[in-house]
């Protein structure tokens, strides 16, 4: 299911012209994308020309304007254009002169992740979407919705997730739909004619995941020895995973500690998932590791990883070496 309104219009092929999905969750947007996108074009039908553009590229009203340039010929014209929430307050207004009179064979979806749904009210043109349930809102799961999208994701492949193998799931890889999509995609070929999917397989295969092992390195930080976070860096690079984005992952991570040490006491824990940005399930794992770090060993570690990026990309030494080098003095103090 992409979104509850999207499906009833998709059911009753009752399409509106021009749609606005908004939120901060961007892996399910794009998810109800595809879905309207084959829905247009049916079981045997043609697809529609598809036009993919960014609000830096063009203007509002000159992208409405190639909506009534449609092939006379085929099925017309799907136009999607990302990050509207960067157009000033007086461009939207390209978008009621647009609904007066939509071009015929063409479906209009404005993609905006930054924009939340507080911020509907203070717009006449969002608004009016909205009261016309062409305004689609995707959102960050919240623990329990996440353990159920998992097991419905399960359920489409023709297999059954335990609630328990989706905590395991979430646990081991976090609370990334896309990387959740990917690694759930390899435990059901994983699983093979098994329909049942156990905490035990997830533990299995998600050991051979890049995902998981980037949530291990991550994890091994609050680690006094530094074998666990060399094993995991070691696990990593022999995936094939990128040292930039190893370094990157860390980064993310010390920031969170910090910015996390920096929040009043007594915050709870939702408002902490709110300002952190992250799962609600993450922050208790956050909170616990924090304890484990200083302010100043926080700061002094990303000095270290800067350290590192500087080395790699101006050094012809092993990046292996330079990462080692900085995970062995990254412990908690």
């Amino acid at each position: 299911m992409a979104h509850p309104i999207l499906e009833r219009h998709l059911q009753r092929r009752t399409f509106k012209p021009l749609y606005l999905f908004f939120g901060d969750e961007e892996f399910l947007m794009l998810r109800a994308l595809e879905r309207l996108e084959q829905a247009l074009a049916g079981p045997e039908s043609e697809a529609p020309v598809k036009v993919v553009l960014e609000s830096q590229e063009v203007g509002l009203p000159e992208f409405l304007a190639q909506a009534r340039m449609t092939p006379l010929w085929g099925a017309g014209q799907l136009l999607v254009l990302r990050r509207v929430e960067t157009y000033p307050a007086n461009a939207l207004e390209a978008v009621l002169q647009y609904l007066e009179h939509p071009a015929p064979r063409a479906w209009v979806v404005l993609l905006a992740p930054g924009l939340k749904a507080r911020d509907l009210a203070k717009s006449a043109v969002w608004k009016r979407l909205q009261e016309n349930d062409a305004a689609l809102g995707f959102f960050r799961l919240k623990d329990g919705e996440l353990q159920q999208w998992l097991a419905r994701e399960a359920q489409a492949q023709g297999k059954t997730l335990s609630l328990a193998a989706a905590r395991r799931l979430t646990e081991m890889v976090g609370d990334n739909l896309s990387e959740l999509a990917q690694e759930l995609e390899k435990l059901a070929l994983f699983a093979g004619q098994e329909k049942n999917l156990t905490p035990n397989l997830v533990t299995q295969l998600a050991t051979h995941s890049r995902s998981y092992n980037i949530f291990a390195l991550v994890e091994a930080l609050g680690e006094k020895g530094a074998q666990k976070r060399l094993a995991a860096l070691a696990h990593l690079l022999d995936l094939g995973e990128p040292p930039a984005r190893i370094l990157v992952m860390l980064a993310r991570q010390l920031r969170l500690l910090l910015r996390l040490k920096d929040t009043p006491r007594g915050t709870t824990p939702e408002a902490l998932a709110r300002t952190l940005e992250v799962h609600p399930a993450v922050v208790k794992k956050l909170s616990q590791q924090a304890a484990l770090f200083t302010v100043p060993t926080l700061q002094t570690h990303l000095w270290r990883l800067h350290q590192t990026d500087r080395q790699l990309k101006t050094s012809a030494g092993n990046p292996r070496l330079w990462l080692e080098w900085c995970l062995l003095q990254m412990g908690p103090g």
